[in-house]
């Protein structure tokens, strides 16, 4: 980590931020005395006692509880004061990491881009016409706008992924229930995950190993396979391009890579009508008080949740339970599966229907299933912006993942994950 003062590094990134996120906004709260007094209690610690993330600044999304500042979950009329972290920030606390603000969020996490009528509408680093994704869009422009180090999202239906993918960072959704969600507003129990971005490979290791209290072990993945079918060949000429490239830099380092031909239509809509069940039990008392206050997106998914009944989930359960057997019988023999994240580049704002309805179903079977994914660069579409893939832990074992994402950042894109660092945004 850079060596330099953090009291010093911490103004200069909060200067940019003041002079930069009243456009972006990749930030709703930012406590600059704050930030400033805790960088000087870690700049007075002895050596011995930095913790491995010291030096690192962390943004967290505005779902996540921070100590001393207000948690919005993106909403005119929600609002906790914490007066302790969520257990994921304060592990990332304990090891060094400095704060330094709360980010946007699509209203509530329910919604992939970042459009929010309450706070603003997120930029794209790369082109501020277009969209930053979401839900966690605040968390992936903050950390490819050079903000944050790492930025901590959560994960439901892709919203770690997308933003990770349409701003070209890195990000990984955890399997379900790897990480406590105490401290976490919810969207959907039971399909809610947090996870940390990041620009490179090494910080979203670095991040996940304090979060998991071990560090993952080095496995390289001994077969991995390439999606094939149905919604995964939906994707613009940029994306398959980048995934060919990708697939043949990995043969050549010695991976094992399958074609393997899976799909099923049906999986997002079920996959739906679980989280929108969820989210229900949250959202029926707030709604019944608060019905104005909602965004009009939201309150359609809010009211299109409260009809869904607990037969409509128990038929959509038995859908995602026969997916997940057919997805394991066709990559029966690989640890990894490699997919797109997005079908074509950021849209410009506001994001048509067309890009939730191309995006949803390359990101719900990781969601749906349980599993573990991390996103990474892909390549950058006809107009410059990121693309990104997602690589799924078949197994498990999202130790697997990091070893990939390693191969796949030193061999196949190593000009993408260094254009990170210097960003339009930055």
């Amino acid at each position: 980590m850079n060596v330099e003062p953090l009291e010093e590094r911490a103004r200069a990134v909060l200067d940019r931020i003041e002079a930069r996120d009243s456009e972006m906004r990749c930030f709703v709260f930012v406590e600059r005395d704050a930030v400033i007094a805790q960088a000087r209690r870690l700049d007075a610690l002895p050596q011995q006692d930095r913790g491995p993330l010291h030096g690192y600044l962390l943004a967290v999304k505005d779902m996540i509880d921070v100590a001393g500042l207000p948690t919005r979950a993106g909403s005119s009329f929600y609002r906790l004061d914490p007066e302790t972290d969520a257990p994921v920030v304060k592990q990332l606390r304990d090891a060094g990491a400095l704060v330094i603000g709360k980010t946007n969020t699509h209203e509530f996490a329910w919604g992939i881009t970042t459009e929010n009528p309450h706070f603003g509408r997120t930029q794209n680093p790369w082109d501020p016409m277009r969209i930053a994704g979401g839900s966690s869009g605040g968390s992936g422009a903050a950390v490819a706008a050079g903000f944050a180090d790492i930025a901590l999202g959560t994960d439901t239906l892709g919203s770690i992924r997308i933003p990770s993918a349409l701003c070209g960072v890195v990000g990984i959704r955890p399997a379900t229930g790897t990480f406590s969600l105490e401290g976490i507003v919810p969207l959907a129990l039971g399909l809610d995950t947090v996870g940390p971005l990041a620009r490179d490979m090494a910080t979203v290791r670095a991040a996940y190993a304090v979060l998991a209290d071990a560090n993952p072990e080095r496995r390289a993945p001994e077969r991995v396979c390439r999606m094939r079918g149905g919604g995964w060949e939906r994707v613009s000429a940029e994306v398959r391009n980048g995934l060919d490239a990708l697939v043949d830099g990995l043969r050549m380092r010695g991976v094992i890579v399958d074609d393997v031909t899976w799909w099923d239509e049906d999986l997002a809509a079920a996959t739906a009508v679980v989280q929108q069940y969820a989210a229900a039990q949250f959202h029926a008392p707030l709604v019944a008080r608060n019905r104005a206050s909602y965004g009009a997106d939201v309150l359609l998914r809010v009211d299109r949740a409260l009809t869904v009944t607990a037969d409509d989930v128990a038929r959509a359960r038995m859908t995602i339970a026969a997916a997940r057997e057919s997805l394991a019988a066709a990559t029966s023999g690989n640890t990894c599966a490699i997919a797109p994240v997005v079908a074509e580049e950021a849209p410009h704002a506001p994001a048509p229907n067309a890009f939730r309805d191309a995006t949803m179903p390359l990101v719900t079977p990781a969601s749906a299933f349980g599993l573990a994914a991390l996103a990474l660069p892909l390549a950058r579409g006809a107009a410059g912006m990121p693309l990104g893939l997602q690589a799924i832990a078949l197994d498990g074992d999202a130790f697997a993942l990091f070893e990939l994402g390693d191969l796949i950042e030193g061999t196949h894109s190593p000009r993408l994950f260094a254009a990170n660092h210097s960003a339009p945004g930055r």
